[in-house]
């Protein structure tokens, strides 16, 4: 049997995965609006379109705690006993420079791949700057999430 602290921990951790997929998700809406690349979804990889959304909103969660947590350790952002220092800004280029990179990083994978596959260019100028768009909304989703997040940590550090 579990003890019963394990099982409030493991419930803490996975209302906290499902708060970042939760916000992930609200970031990922405003790319719907693209009428191009909401048919791609539509069809591809399954043809179902909630599937093909959670499995979105799922990669890109997980490249954005990888890239978090890569970016904690290479950019040194956590403070530690010997620097105690927390470096806000370091944090936050991570937090915008994800969707920057996923963005452009996606326009030249699919316009490589249609080029190679002599498809059709479906990636326009006009889908791909929605798409850009569409990342300017995340990265504002993003910005607000750790705003609310960083005064609900101030509240619960207050002491009692």
């Amino acid at each position: 049997m579990i003890p019963y602290s394990s099982i409030g921990e493991i419930t803490t951790t996975l209302l906290q995965y499902l708060a970042v997929i939760g916000v992930v998700a609200l970031g990922c809406l405003p790319s719907l609006t693209v009428s191009d690349f909401r048919a791609r979804l539509d069809s591809w990889p399954t043809d179902r379109f909630p599937v093909n959304y959670l499995l979105l909103v799922g990669v890109i969660a997980l490249g954005q705690g990888v890239a978090i947590v890569a970016g904690w350790q290479v950019l040194h952002i956590g403070s530690t006993q010997s620097d105690p220092q927390f470096r806000e800004f370091r944090l936050i280029a991570v937090l915008i420079a994800y969707p920057i990179a996923v963005w452009g990083l996606g326009t030249i994978g699919v316009r490589l791949y249609c080029w190679q596959q002599s498809m059709e260019q479906w990636l326009t100028l006009r889908t791909i700057a929605g798409l850009g768009v569409a990342a300017g909304m995340y990265i504002v989703t993003l910005m607000g999430a750790a705003i609310v997040l960083f005064i609900a940590a101030l509240f619960f550090a207050l002491p009692t």
